[in-house]
C-alpha cells in the first residue's frame, strides 16, 4: 500500500551499486524512509534530507546520541572504542566484542542501539558467548563523530585492541607466563588503566594483574 517515486528507485540503485556491503544499507534506509513517509509515498526529497545510505546511519546514531545525558554519550564513546579496530595505514573496522567483554556498559544501552539497528548480536560459534558488533562498516566511514573519537583516542585505542587480544590469547593457551606483558609495554597499559578506572573487562584486567605480579617476581630475583 505503500508508493515509491521512481526518482527515488533510481538513487537507490545508483547508490546501492556504488556501496560494499550494499544491500543491508538499502534494508536500512528503506526502513528509515518506510517510518518517515508522507502518507503513502516514499520520496526521493526525503531520501535526500537522510543524507543517502550512508546518511540515514549517522543521522539516526546522532540522534540516539543527542538523546542521553553528558555520562551517556561518555559511555557511547567508549562502547563503540570496543568495537572498532584502528587500521595501520589502513581503514577501521569494526570488530566483534564478546558480551562479557562490555560488561561495565549498561545493557539497555546496548540494547537500544540494537533495536535502533545500528549493533547486531550474534553468539561465538566456538563457545556459544553472545556478541555485540557495529551493523555496518559505512557507519564507521559516515559517521562525523565517531570518526572524530576515533582520531582523537588512535593511540589508546590501539593500546586497548592489543591488550583485548593478548589477553584472550594467554587465556586460550593456559596462561602462559611468556604470553604476560613486561618492560615498557605493560607500564604504557598501567598508565591506560590508571587514567581509564573500571573500564577494563575482567579477562583484561586478570591478564594484567598476571603480568604485574610476574615482572615483580622478575624485580624481586634480581634485587
Amino acid at each position: 500500500g505503500v508508493r515509491v517515486e521512481p526518482a527515488l528507485v533510481v538513487a537507490l540503485v545508483a547508490d546501492v551499486v556504488a556501496q560494499p556491503a550494499g544491500l543491508p544499507l538499502l534494508q536500512y534506509a528503506l526502513t528509515e524512509l518506510f517510518d518517515g513517509r508522507d502518507g503513502a509515498v516514499m520520496t526521493r526529497a526525503a531520501y535526500d534530507e537522510l543524507g543517502g545510505l550512508a546518511g540515514a546511519l549517522a543521522r539516526r546514531a546522532d540522534a540516539m546520541l543527542d538523546a542521553l545525558d553528558d555520562n551517556g554519550r561518555d559511555a557511547v564513546r567508549r562502547l563503540f572504542a570496543r568495537l572498532i579496530t584502528p587500521g595501520e595505514a589502513t581503514e577501521d573496522t569494526r570488530r566483534r566484542a564478546r558480551r562479557s567483554e562490555l560488561m561495565s556498559f549498561p545493557p539497555a544501552l546496548i540494547d537500544a542501539f540494537g533495536a535502533a539497528r545500528l549493533l547486531t548480536f550474534d553468539v561465538n560459534p566456538a563457545d556459544r558467548e553472545p556478541t555485540v558488533e557495529v551493523a555496518h562498516e559505512a557507519l564507521i566511514r559516515h559517521w562525523p563523530r565517531l570518526r572524530t573519537w576515533l582520531d582523537e583516542d588512535r593511540d589508546a585505542l590501539r593500546a586497548l585492541r592489543h591488550l583485548s587480544d593478548s589477553a584472550r590469547t594467554w587465556d586460550e593457551r593456559g596462561r602462559d607466563t611468556s604470553d604476560l606483558y613486561s618492560g615498557a609495554r605493560l607500564q604504557l597499559t598501567d598508565d591506560w588503566e590508571l587514567a581509564h578506572p573500571g573500564e577494563l573487562a575482567d579477562a583484561e584486567s586478570r591478564f594484567l594483574a598476571a603480568s604485574s605480579a610476574a615482572a615483580s617476581r622478575v624485580a624481586g630475583a634480581l634485587y
